[in-house]
């Protein structure tokens, strides 16, 4: 058994053998380098009793040390003390004899900072014992000649827990007066701490300045961006900076998911959840996170976690859900009511442990305040999936945020006993009567999307002052109210509504409009059947003969007889939605024989408005058959006819259908001018029906095309929020998509991974394979530059899988090169070397010269790197000669493509990457310990850059500096001198630096 594998395997093999020192300190390097968590402390328990046994000072030294790292970054800090006591006297004992005596006086030093704040995790451990580890920390300092930063540090920990804000503030003073050493913690750590203590205080700006540094990772450590990331969410929420908190609730929550000993990060996660209205992201934090309920318990931490938990908890049953299962400790669901109550009593209780030992209340304030919390806001979209917890059934929803008492007084719900009838409206106690029905009968002849609000205010006031509507008002209103539920798509509802109006108007002897509804009615119900036949256009046909003979006997309106013709288009357009191949063209014959017949009788009784509808319906039928460009001049004369008919409200529909036909046509200027003028006219009237997130889906796009990315993820946000609103989970898969890039091309990398990954399942689900790689590929460059290797090349090689089907195969072959890169990256060689070979296989059958010279000198480099490990020279030799053959192809297909007519337009990357391919040769010469060959590559790619100045300034300075630094190493001081000069010159001519030119002479003239 190796020691590497005894090191990572079971506690009992680890037992199980005998050890020398030197495997032991392997196996715990092995150990060490483990993933976080239980497994890890079992086997760093198990190598501490192998040192016991082999009772080696240094190896227990090593094997404690190693324990208490895992107890750090296991959520088991409050285990720490007892092996830190063991190291301090085995260095007490044998610190003079020790070889690594420098390495442990530092670790056993800097742990003494660990283990202070763990003594204060636990309310069993008496104050008096924490202040007097303090003490020994400085005196031990002083003694060995450490800075007391560190010191004042703990002090004020102490402190600022006690809640004794003069005393934090005189150590809080003090730490910062003394000097940085060796000891002090690491800086991201320091500003994390004294930013939390501003904020603890109410000074949110200057907590966000101190942070600062490591929001922008220019501090960063193993715990950190991660804590700071989570510490500013509720300052951000307190200031009104959403954005801001939005992106770092998505770059930070990837950061603490899933890690036990950070449990405190990530309660801070579900009290912004449940302050900025996404309660129910908070329950998927609580499912993701749900082990930590049940892992070894860090007092203090854990009541941060229960008490954030607890606030998320009460906001959920005060939105009326109290019996929502909510993931929580012993791996089961809970009602959610059951929890908090579960989880109230266990916070409670560890509060007052420590209130006992601190001899105040002020942890339970703390908490206290915690739980008090209400929203800071009523809904921040994130992005991410997030739906509010439904109320229960016959739940009555508190008020003001409390479950307690919520039912008192509520009074029957049945509906039983009769509410007194409400007073007239204050609007309505003057109103005319006469006039108000003028008014809503001028709005019922315009469409006007405030009609129906009109018409039920009408109704009322008349139900309130006994006046008994006529038969044509009643008609009227009947329609009205039908209009209404055929928008919210009750179809019921609304054919029932309409046979009451056909009834009120043929009783009133309005037979021109009881014709028109009619047909409407007739509609109504094919739609509610789905079916298509020839039945109901021979019933429309009939109706529009019948109109005619009514208006030509005076007893009915241009209207009546548009209204049904226009209902002979619609059920047309509808025929025509049965498929959209060849077979249709007797169906489209006929919708367009429809539309121009509405077109004629609009222009015989000048109707604009009715012209305007049968060009939109034109239009949509052009742009469902592919045809977005003969679509715009139909959608043009569409708007110019409403303006013409004194109609804004009705441009709407128009508007979003110009900007999708723009869109699809690359016009995106001319598609977001569209979409925005939609938008507006929603705006002014809100009354109508405005399927919003399609058209802030067309502007996402459109604005992103125009390189606006900034604006192009406001808009795809509101798509998401909209579509996961209504339920449109292919719209909303395809807004994240597109908010996901958005963020990507604003930098915003964690942003967009946090989005993608969250959203791929449904990206699978809902969408096109072709959608779902792109996808896959944005992610996996994300987290190659957040430096996730390994997640970046299983995104690669998943979207690799699929575009291994499509025709094309050139996407295929560049994914299977970017997972080579990334899985080298990862220190995975032979998986990447596997991608390499399969992405040079695809390359090699297309016409893609210069990806496929990059892909072979990118095997190369990874087949080179197996030399390392092979211990005979011949065999080594024989690796070196593959390689060679790699480069060696790689130069032959960009020389065949310099100067071919079909790669004319690449001419000068081609000449590049040739220049390129010798800089790299004289570079693995010189890896090889081949210096002697590698002059002639060096000079060759000095000459092609130089070609391509300045475009390729630093590449020149690199290879010149090469060139002299080889003609320096075989004797040409002299040659090099003159080279260097020369270089600096042509960088000179060219407008570029030559830094490592100047910096190399510079040496050599010295």
């Amino acid at each position: 058994m190796s020691t590497e594998a005894a090191g990572t395997g079971t506690a009992d093999s680890v037992r199980d053998r005998s050890w020398t020192p030197q495997e032991l300190s392997a196996a715990l390097a092995a150990n060490d380098r483990a993933p976080h968590g239980r497994a890890r402390t079992v086997r760093a328990e198990a190598l501490l009793d192998a040192a016991d046994r082999l009772a080696h000072p240094e190896s227990q030294l090593g094997a404690l040390h190693s324990l208490v790292d895992a107890y750090q970054v296991g959520g088991e800090r409050f285990r720490s003390p007892v092996p830190f006591a063991r190291i301090l006297r085995l260095w007490d004992r044998h610190n003079d004899t020790l070889t690594a005596r420098g390495r442990f006086e530092h670790l056993t030093h800097w742990k003494f900072k660990w283990v202070t704040s763990d003594l204060l995790l636990v309310p069993e451990v008496p104050l008096a014992t924490v202040r007097g580890f303090v003490d020994e920390m400085e005196r031990r300092y002083r003694r060995v000649g450490y800075g007391l930063r560190a010191v004042h540090a703990q002090r004020f920990h102490i402190a600022q827990h006690l809640g004794d804000v003069a005393e934090a503030e005189e150590h809080h003073g003090r730490w910062l007066a003394a000097e940085r050493d060796l000891m002090s913690d690491c800086q991201a750590c320091e500003h994390g701490v004294l930013g939390a203590w501003r904020a603890e205080q109410g000074a949110d700006e200057a907590a966000l300045a101190l942070w600062a540094p490591t929001l922008e990772n220019e501090l960063t450590c193993l715990s950190e961006p991660a804590g700071t990331l989570a510490e500013t969410l509720r300052p951000l929420l307190r200031l009104g900076r959403l954005d801001t908190a939005r992106s770092h609730y998505l770059r930070g929550y990837r950061l603490v998911r899933g890690r036990v000993e950070l449990r405190a990060s990530i309660g801070r996660h579900l009290e912004f959840c449940a302050l900025s209205g996404n309660e129910g992201r908070g329950l998927e934090i609580l499912a993701e996170n749900r082990d930590v309920f049940d892992a070894p318990v860090e007092p203090l931490p854990h009541l941060a976690f229960l008490a954030h938990a607890g606030l998320l908890l009460r906001r959920v049953v005060a939105l009326g859900a109290p019996d929502l299962p909510v993931p929580g400790p012993q791996a089961r669901d809970w009602p959610a009511a059951e929890l908090l109550t579960h989880l109230e009593t266990e916070i409670v209780a560890i509060a007052k442990r420590f209130d006992d030992r601190n001899g105040n209340g002020t942890v339970s304030s703390r908490i206290a305040a915690v739980l008090a919390q209400q929203p800071l806001v009523d809904r921040l979209p994130l992005g991410v999936r997030s739906d509010r917890p439904k109320p229960s059934p016959g739940v009555l929803i508190p008020a003001q945020g409390t479950y307690s008492g919520a039912f008192q007084d509520a009074g029957p719900l049945s509906g039983a006993v009769s509410s007194p009838a409400a007073p007239e409206p204050e609007e309505d106690q003057d109103t005319d009567f006469d006039a108000l029905l003028a008014e809503a009968r001028r709005m019922f002849q315009c469409a006007h999307p405030g009609a129906t609000k009109v018409w039920e205010r009408l109704a009322a006031l008349a139900e309130r002052r006994g006046i008994e509507l006529d038969l044509e008002t009643r008609g009227q209103l009947a329609e009205e109210r039908a209009a209404e539920a055929l928008d919210e798509e009750d179809l019921t509802r609304a054919i029932e509504l309409l046979g009451a109006a056909v009834e009120r108007y043929e009783e009133g002897g309005l037979a021109g409009r009881a014709v028109a509804v009619r047909a409407r009615r007739l509609l109504a119900e094919a739609l509610r059947r789905d079916t298509r036949s020839t039945a109901e256009s021979q019933a429309l046909a009939e109706l529009y003969d019948l109109a005619r003979e009514l208006h030509a006997a005076g007893r009915a309106e241009p209207e009546d007889v548009l209204t049904v013709r226009r209902a002979q288009a619609f059920e047309a357009r509808r025929v025509t939605e049965v498929g959209l191949d060849a077979v249709d063209d007797a169906a489209l014959e006929v919708f367009e024989a429809t539309v121009e017949a509405l077109l004629a009788d609009a222009e015989e009784f000048d109707m604009p408005a009715r012209a305007a509808a049968a060009h939109t319906m034109r239009a949509e039928i052009l742009q469902r058959r592919g045809d977005p460009d003969a679509s715009i001049p139909e959608l043009l004369a569409a708007l110019a006819l409403y303006d013409r008919a004194g109609r804004p409200w009705a441009k709407l529909h128009p508007n979003m259908l110009l900007a999708q036909a723009f869109l699809a046509l690359d016009r995106d200027a001319d598609a977001e001018q569209a979409g925005l003028a939609a938008l507006d006219t929603a705006a002014r009237w809100p009354e109508q029906r405005f399927p919003a997130g399609y058209t802030r889906q067309v502007l996402a796009n459109a604005t992103g095309a125009q390189n606006r990315y900034g604006d192009s993820a406001d808009h795809a946000l509101e798509a998401v929020v909209w579509a996961d609103r209504h339920g449109v989970p292919d719209l909303a898969a395809s807004a994240r998509h597109s908010l996901a890039f958005a963020y990507e091309q604003l930098g915003r990398d964690a942003d967009a991974a946090a989005i993608l990954e969250a959203a791929l399942p449904d990206l699978v689900r809902h969408l096109d394979d072709p959608t779902v790689v792109n996808a896959r590929w944005a992610l996996a460059r994300c987290l190659g530059r957040l430096e996730d290797y390994r997640g970046s090349a299983e995104q690669y090689l998943l979207a690799a899988a699929v575009a291994e089907h499509f025709p094309q195969q050139g996407g295929h072959a560049m994914l299977a090169a970017s997972a080579g890169h990334a899985l080298r990256a990862a220190g995975l060689p032979e998986e990447a070397r596997r991608a390499f070979e399969r992405a040079v296989g695809l390359l090699r059958t297309l016409p893609d010269p210069i990806n496929l010279a990059k892909t072979l000198r990118a095997l190369a480099w990874v087949t080179f790197g197996e030399s390392d490990d092979i211990a005979h020279d011949s065999e080594r030799e024989d690796v070196l000669d593959s390689v060679l053959l790699l480069f060696a192809e790689a130069a032959q297909v960009l020389d065949a493509a310099d100067g071919a007519p079909e790669h004319e337009r690449d001419a000068q990357v081609i000449a590049y990457e040739i220049a390129e391919t010798d800089d790299q040769l004289a570079r693995l010469h010189l890896n090889a310990e081949l210096a002697d060959k590698a002059m002639p590559y060096a000079e060759r790619a000095a000459a092609g850059f130089k070609a391509l100045l300045p475009h390729s300034g630093m590449d020149y300075d690199f290879s010149e500096q090469m060139v002299a630094w080889l003609l320096d190493r075989f004797g040409s001081r002299d040659a090099a001198l003159e080279r260097l000069r020369a270089a600096i010159a042509a960088c000179e001519a060219a407008g570029v630096e030559a830094v490592r030119c100047a910096a190399f002479l510079a040496q050599l003239s010295d």
